[in-house]
């Protein structure tokens, strides 16, 4: 698990126990019916039903589409589809469920943001379409608007932060791995301390320097702003969360628990 882990709107610590049983818990307990595992070492792409415009849209466990669910958009990383970081989650998601996960269609390489205006364009690139994916898929599936949550890694991290700062209405939290987190829009930092958006940054405690440094003030921005977020580090350098990390982290975002105190957790 995680080497560090902080939560707060403000600042404070967390409970290394208190989290490791709560990550633990949320992987415990398969449920009958839940989509087969993914094959050790394997490459499967087939998750869930795949939409016309190619968005793939993974319902949990015993998934009722007459009652509302949360949602996390998966985003990818350089060069990579959806399909890859959901792939490694895949697993847990489908033993304890929790939320609709959506695998929106697309990828970008590094020339997207190979200067400040590209990846202003790529921004703006995605933000419309997971907007669009999420507005002509959500009803079909009984997504809740009011609790859809973005995620990603590296590039897909930066994504997920981009997107936060760039709609802040049309989400409530984000999961930020192994991202620099330095697009910054001010005024929107108003509307996610109003909205209390939820941010998870996680990130190898091995990692870059930029993206260590980038994470930090990250870290510093929304403390001094009063918008709850959680911090850990995790073995490695830049890697993905594990499972178990992860999944409470989305649970935090979407607001699936009451880790944000004032001050540390007891």
């Amino acid at each position: 698990m995680g080497t560090r882990r902080q939560v707060g709107t403000k600042s404070g610590g967390m409970n290394r126990r208190l989290l490791l049983a709560s990550g633990l818990g949320l992987l415990a307990g398969a449920c009958a019916g839940a989509p087969p595992p993914v094959a050790s070492g394997g490459r499967r792409t087939d998750f869930g039903i795949e939409m016309a415009d190619g968005t793939r849209i993974v319902t949990p466990p015993g998934h009722d589409p007459d009652r509302s669910s949360p949602a996390l958009v998966f985003l990818p990383a350089t060069d990579g589809e959806a399909v890859g970081l959901y792939r490694y989650y895949a697993e847990a998601h489908a033993r304890r469920g929790g939320f609709i996960a959506i695998l929106p269609p697309g990828s970008s390489s590094a020339a997207d943001y190979s200067s400040g205006e590209r990846f202003a364009r790529t921004i703006r690139q995605w933000d419309a379409r997971v907007r669009d994916v999420v507005a002509r898929h959500g009803a079909r599936f009984g997504v809740d608007a009011r609790r859809v949550a973005l995620s990603g890694f590296s590039l897909g991290g930066d994504l997920s932060w981009a997107l936060s700062l760039q709609s802040p209405q049309d989400y409530c939290g984000a999961v930020v791995m192994g991202s620099r987190c330095g697009y910054r829009l001010r005024h929107s930092l108003d509307v996610l301390s109003f909205r209390g958006y939820r941010f998870a940054l996680l990130r190898g405690a091995d990692e870059s320097s930029a993206r260590a440094n980038g994470m930090a003030a990250a870290r510093g921005l929304l403390s001094s702003e009063g918008i709850a977020h959680i911090y850990d580090e995790v073995p490695g350098s830049h890697v993905r969360a594990p499972p178990a990390v992860f999944m409470t982290a989305v649970d935090f975002v979407l607001g699936q628990n009451q880790m944000v105190r004032n001050g540390p957790m007891v």
